[in-house]
């Protein structure tokens, strides 16, 4: 596996001394979905922990050690929680504990487990249950934290909970520029009438470096990524309804207007509470680009009507033999609806409209109209 191109994810396990088998399953977990998924999706997760990744350093409190070597660059922070809480840091009740409210408060993924295993310890210290009840008790509302009670179950939540997470990670190409390369420079001898000539013969080309990947993780509140499939529906239909463009041109075009419109860098970082809007403007550009069809390129129009109203049968599941009849006594047509494309561009755009205005009540009223 080239792991020079796949983007990196960096997850980071914590918890008290008390969760290690946890952690090894955990840990074997990530090492499965690496094994199946990292270069389909182009992404690697490198799991951390304080026994094997942190070394020596000089600071103030200990807990400012893990601190910032695992859990500042972490992407994803996964605590487990069992019979004891951890020793409090001067900050926090416990090491563990800060780690996650400083990776929380720093917009990091948080996931948090806690162990419901029986039975607990014999030397289970009763001020550490209760600190780890009441902790435990404050992130149900947060919604960050989750229960088993065999490490079956554990397994199961983790290995689904991993693979939503990773949901959110999208590798992004990193544009780099081309680099020149000389190849070896190559010596002959060239035999003249005032003596031999050594020179050296040697080429120089452009080497592509390997395509780097960095992760860009979606905002809280973005489209999904199913939306952010829809918004790239809308631009490909409306990149395919140029004329004279090729489809890449068409295609960025189109992806441009629609992020200086919203104002985004990134078609993933607009909100999905704004979907709604997203829809409006596809289909205000849809009916100025099929305005101008009409008059430019008056066969795509004609298409374009034709694909319309199919869209609409299908949407209320009627088909020609039921639907064409009504709609050639309502419009008064001087002859029978058969066959779309024997019809004149006028009469498409009567029915297309026709259509329309069957759909929207169809939607209202759950009626086929008919």
């Amino acid at each position: 596996m080239n792991t020079k191109q796949l983007a990196l994810v960096k997850l980071v396990f914590c918890g008290p001394n008390d969760v290690a088998k946890e952690i090894a399953i955990a840990k074997e977990i990530v090492e499965k979905w690496n094994q199946l998924n990292a270069e389909p999706r182009g992404l690697w997760v490198k799991h951390h922990h304080w026994l094997t990744d942190v070394y020596p350093d000089l600071a103030k409190r200990s807990q400012e050690i893990p601190n910032r070597q695992i859990i500042d660059p972490a992407n994803i922070l996964v605590a487990i929680f069992w019979s004891r809480f951890g020793t409090p840091t001067g900050i926090a009740d416990s090491g563990t504990q800060e780690e996650i409210l400083r990776a929380a408060g720093r917009g990091k993924k948080v996931m948090v487990y806690f162990s419901d295993l029986e039975p607990k310890p014999a030397d289970a210290d009763k001020r550490q249950l209760d600190l780890l009840w009441q902790f435990r008790q404050s992130l149900c509302p947060r919604g960050i934290g989750w229960s088993f009670n065999s490490r079956t179950k554990f397994r199961e939540l983790f290995e689904n909970h991993l693979a939503l997470a990773l949901n959110a990670f999208e590798p992004q190409p990193k544009a780099l520029k081309r680099t020149r390369k000389a190849r070896p420079s190559i010596s002959q001898t060239a035999k003249t009438k005032k003596g031999n000539i050594n020179q050296h013969v040697g080429d120089n080309y452009y080497a592509r470096p390997p395509t780097e990947k960095i992760i860009r993780e979606r905002r809280p509140g973005s489209v999904t990524p199913e939306e952010e499939h829809q918004i790239s529906e809308w631009i490909r239909d409306l990149a395919e309804g140029e004329v004279g463009k090729t489809r890449k041109k068409a295609f960025g075009e189109w992806g441009s207007r629609f992020k200086n419109h919203f104002q985004l860098d990134h078609r993933e970082d607009l909100p999905s509470a704004k979907m709604g809007l997203a829809q409006t403007w596809y289909r205000t550009k849809k009916v100025i680009q099929n305005e101008g069809r009409e008059s430019n390129a008056p066969e795509l129009y004609r298409n374009s009507l034709i694909g319309s109203i199919k869209a609409g049968m299908k949407k209320m599941g009627l088909s020609n033999e039921v639907y064409y009849p009504v709609l050639s006594k309502r419009l008064k047509m001087k002859k029978p609806i058969i066959h779309l494309p024997d019809l004149t561009t006028i009469n498409l755009k009567r029915v297309r409209n026709a259509v329309r205005t069957d759909v929207r009540n169809f939607k209202g009223s759950g009626h086929l109209p008919v």
